[in-house]
């Protein structure tokens, strides 16, 4: 029977894009922009942004099957993982909180969107000694979009994935980079059934000095 292809859930994760984000003082102004130009703004504070780490801009699952929590934890290679760096160059004396988020964005196709609790996330941050846990996703959690705004930015229906601090205690600029790993799976309890079906997002950051 063609049933074990037909029931195939397809997740398509694509688009995962860059958002600049401009701090003046305590505000922060968001817009989106090639990465060639994050450090040509010339504000006084500094400035954050997602660094694409990984020579492809998505992770694409096709013909993707549920998995378990522990299986998706395990995942590796190409297509399987995103590696990115969130980088800011601090003017002296300078705090900043920042969160990084995942933006759901709508689908270019004409394919169903994947439900929100068929969807795991796990995001990874590299230390010294290798890639560890983080708090939000130490358990991997679903998509769970935000019912207003965040306090550093995250919009509305976004998902917020880490919050981190970088700070300048130093008389003089400096250039401070943290690296992460995400991975993200169909969940052992999707419902199967013969349509096929996508999910979309996007990485963003957002910060404010304090």
């Amino acid at each position: 029977m063609i049933a074990s292809e037909s029931k195939k859930i397809i997740l398509s994760i694509i688009c995962i894009a860059v958002l600049i984000i401009a701090f003046v003082g305590v505000s922060y102004a968001a817009f989106t922009t090639v990465l060639t130009d994050s450090n040509s703004n010339g504000l006084s504070t500094g400035t954050i942004s997602l660094i694409l780490d990984n020579q492809g801009e998505a992770i694409s699952m096709k013909n993707s099957m549920p998995i378990s929590d522990e299986e998706g934890k395990q995942l590796s290679g190409d297509g399987n993982v995103y590696d990115f760096s969130v980088q800011t160059v601090l003017a002296p004396n300078t705090t900043i909180n920042y969160e990084i988020s995942a933006e759901k964005i709508n689908s270019e196709s004409n394919e169903l969107v994947l439900d929100n609790q068929s969807v795991k996330l796990y995001l990874q941050k590299l230390e010294s000694n290798g890639y560890v846990d983080t708090a939000i996703t130490k358990v991997p959690q679903p998509f769970t979009p935000l019912d207003s705004d965040s306090f550093l930015g995250s919009k509305i229906g976004s998902m917020v994935l880490y919050s981190g601090t970088f700070s300048n205690t130093t008389d003089q600029s400096k250039e401070i980079q943290e690296a992460f790993r995400l991975r993200f799976w169909v969940d052992k309890n999707a419902i199967i059934d013969s349509v096929s079906r996508e999910f979309n997002i996007k990485l963003n950051v957002t910060a404010k000095a304090i």
